[in-house]
C-alpha cells in the first residue's frame, strides 16, 4: 500500500488517467445496464398501405417512322416538323403519273366488263352491242397510249437520237448483241408505233401483236438493265429508277393487253348470243377487272405516304427532287397528346405488382407536388437485365389523355399502390427476421421480465409505407414482441 502511494505521489497524471479509464469502465458496465431499457413494440391493430416506387420515362403510345414502298423521285411533301397530321392523311409523294394512269386505265377496264355482264343478263340489243363495241376501241385506244408513253416518255431517256434510222441505246452494256438487237428493235417499233397511230380502224388482233411487239422491246431494255453495273456516268439511283419505270411499263402494257383481249371477248359474245355459260364467264372478267383495278391502287399506293394515326410531325429527312430507296425513312410521327409511362421494375419488386394497379406519378418537369395519376396497363412477361439485374417492363397509362403538360421522354416518379388493409393485426417491419424462407419474432413471454422470449413463427403479408408489416397468422392483438432483435 505504501509502495503504492509513493507511485502516485511521483506519477500524479499517470494515475488521474488511470483513474478515468477505471471509471468509465465501471459505468460501462454497471450505470450503462441500469439507464438502458429493453427495445419492445406491441402487436396492434391499424391500416397498412403497401407500394412499389419505380423512375421511367413519358413515351408516346406511337412513334413511327414511315417509308415508301418503292423507289421514285420525290415529287411533294405537303407536312413539315411541327405540323399535326391526322389519320390518312398524304405526307409525301413520289412522281407517279405511269401508276396513276394504270390505274385509271384498270378501272376503265372493270366499267367496260360491268357495263357487259349488264347487258349480258339484260338481252343483247342493237344499242348494247354497239356499247361493247366502243368499249374495245376504248381498250385499243388506251393500249396505244400506254405503248406510246413507255417508249417515247420512259425508254427514249435511254437513247440517244431515239426516233432515227440510227438510235443508239445510252446504257453501258457488255453484250453487244443485245445493244444491237435493242437498237434495231427501238427502229422497228417506231414504225410499229407509227402504223398503229395513223390506222382509221385498228382491229383487235393487230394491236394485241403490236403490244406484243412493243412488250418484247420493254423486256429488252429491263434486261439490259438488269445486267448493267454503276459507273461515273450512270449512278446506281439512276439505274434504280430506269428499273422501276421498266418495271411500271411491262405492268401497264401487260393490263393493257388483258383489256383488249376482255372487251374483245365481251364483243364476240355479244355477237354471239348470251348463254348461261358466257354470262357467267363475263361474271369471272368483272371479277378479274377488279382484280387488275386492286393490283393498279396497290401500286400507286406503293409511291404515297400516308399517316395511319393521328399525331405531329417529328422528322422530315428527305427532300423534293430527291431519288429514296424502298424502305428510307421518309417522314416521322408520333401520336398527339396520347402517352404512356415505360418503367423497368427489379424482380424483387415485380411480383407485388399486377394490371389495374393504381399509381401516383409525378414528373421531374413539374416538380413533387403536381400529380398525374396512371395506373399499370401491361406488364412484360420476359425480363429484361440491366446492368445485371432482372427486371420487368411495366406500362403506365395515364388517367388524362389529353394533358398538354405531358411530353415525351419527361422522367417519371412513380408510386405504385399495390395493396391495401383495414384493421389488420402488423408489427415494426424491424421487428421480423427470417431463417431460410421463414418469418419469426422474438415473442416476449413475460412483459415484466422482457428478456423471457420465444423465437416464433408467423406468416406475413403486406408491408406498408410506415415500416409496418402485415401479419396474418402467428401472433394475437395486444402481444408484446422484442422491436429489434439481436440474432
Amino acid at each position: 500500500m505504501k509502495t503504492l502511494l509513493t507511485f502516485v505521489k511521483k506519477h500524479p497524471w499517470i494515475t488521474g488517467i488511470g483513474g478515468i479509464v477505471v471509471a468509465g469502465i465501471l459505468f460501462s458496465v454497471f450505470g450503462g445496464k441500469q439507464s438502458s431499457g429493453a427495445d419492445l413494440a406491441s402487436v396492434e391493430r391499424r391500416d397498412i398501405v403497401e407500394e412499389v416506387s419505380a423512375t421511367g420515362n413519358v413515351k408516346a403510345l406511337s412513334d413511327l417512322d414511315l417509308s415508301f414502298r418503292t423507289v421514285g423521285q420525290i415529287a411533294s411533301i405537303p407536312v413539315s416538323v411541327g405540323d399535326r397530321v391526322f389519320a390518312g392523311e398524304t405526307l409525301a409523294t413520289l412522281a407517279n403519273e405511269d401508276l396513276a394512269a394504270a390505274v385509271e386505265q384498270a378501272k376503265a377496264g372493270l366499267k367496260a366488263a360491268e357495263a357487259k355482264l349488264a347487258d349480258m343478263q339484260n338481252g343483247t340489243r342493237p344499242e348494247e352491242l354497239a356499247v361493247t363495241k366502243n368499249a374495245l376501241d376504248a381498250s385499243i385506244a388506251a393500249a396505244y397510249t400506254t405503248a406510246d408513253n413507255a417508249v417515247h416518255h420512259d425508254i427514249d431517256q435511254m437513247f440517244d437520237n431515239p426516233r432515227t434510222a440510227s438510235p443508239t441505246i445510252t446504257i453501258p452494256m457488255n453484250d453487244f448483241q443485245l445493244q444491237n438487237e435493242i437498237n434495231a428493235d427501238r427502229v422497228a417499233v417506231e414504225s410499229v408505233l407509227a402504223v398503229w397511230a395513223g390506222s382509221a380502224a385498228v382491229s383487235a388482233s393487230s394491236s394485241l401483236s403490236a403490244i406484243d411487239t412493243v412488250k418484247n422491246f420493254v423486256d429488252m431494255i429491263a434486261l439490259a438493265l438488269s445486267e448493267t453495273s454503276p459507273s461515273a456516268s450512270l449512278s446506281q439511283t439512276t439505274i434504280d429508277g430506269y428499273e422501276t419505270t421498266v418495271s411500271a411499263d411491262r405492268s401497264a402494257l401487260d393490263l393493257a393487253r388483258s383489256n383488249i383481249a376482255s372487251a374483245e371477248a365481251n364483243y364476240n359474245l355479244d355477237l354471239a348470243g348470251n348463254t348461261a355459260e358466257s354470262i357467267a364467264g363475263q361474271a369471272a372478267s368483272v371479277e378479274e377487272a377488279q382484280a387488275n383495278v386492286d393490283a393498279a391502287e396497290a401500286e400507286l399506293a406503293k409511291s404515297v405516304v400516308i399517316s395511319p394515326i393521328s399525331g405531329v410531325v417529328t422528322n422530315v429527312p428527305i427532300s423534293v427532287g430527291e431519288t429514296v430507296s424502298a424502305g428510307e425513312t421518309a417522314i416521322s410521327v408520333i401520336s398527339y397528346g396520347k402517352y404512356d409511362v415505360e418503367s423497368y421494375i427489379p424482380e424483387a419488386d415485380i411480383a407485388r405488382v399486377k394490371i389495374g394497379d393504381p399509381a401516383t406519378t409525378t414528373l421531374d418537369a413539374y416538380g413533387s407536388a403536381v400529380f398525374f395519376p396512371t395506373s399499370v396497363a401491361k406488364i412484360d412477361p420476359a425480363e429484361t437485365v440491366i446492368e445485371g439485374v432482372p427486371t420487368y417492363k411495366v406500362t403506365f397509362v395515364f388517367a388524362s389523355s389529353s394533358d398538354s403538360r405531358i411530353k415525351s421522354g419527361m422522367t417519371a416518379n412513380l408510386d405504385i399502390l399495390t395493396g391495401t388493409a383495414t384493421d389488420t393485426l402488423a408489427v415494426p417491419s424491424r421487428s421480423v427476421y427470417s431463417v431460410n424462407v421463414q418469418k419469426y419474432v422474438e415473442l416476449v413471454l413475460d412483459p415484466k421480465n422482457p428478456a423471457k422470449t420465444a423465437k416464433t413463427a408467423i406468416t406475413t403479408g403486406l408491408r406498408g409505407v410506415d415500416g409496418f408489416v402485415q401479419v396474418l397468422s402467428g401472433l394475437s392483438d395486444g402481444q408484446t414482441i422484442v422491436g429489434s432483435p439481436s440474432l
